[in-house]
């Protein structure tokens, strides 16, 4: 499989996982964080399907994915926060 594809696939799971978390945790930053979290096990259970056993550098792979996961989790996670704060569900 190309790296291309890998990238896409690993960033549609992320929307994914951030947008379902957004949907079900109603505070912005909670929903953000617990989605980093959640990608970071998602690209590491990934790494070690790929791989056959576990990444030799997981530390950095984590913080890394963290990281980006986090910030795809906030974009995501504006048209859910506007939805709410308009709603005022939460204010």
């Amino acid at each position: 499989m190309p790296d291309v594809v890998k990238l896409l696939l690993l960033l549609v799971a992320w929307i994914a996982i951030s947008a379902g978390c957004h949907a079900y945790v109603r505070r912005y930053f909670a929903a953000s964080f617990v989605a980093a979290c959640a990608c970071v096990v998602v690209l590491q259970l990934t790494s070690y399907a790929e791989l056959g056993q576990p990444d030799p550098f997981w530390q950095v792979s984590s913080i890394t994915g963290f990281f980006m996961a986090g910030i795809v989790a906030l974009i995501v996670g504006l048209p859910f926060r506007i939805k709410r704060v308009v709603d005022g569900e939460d204010a």
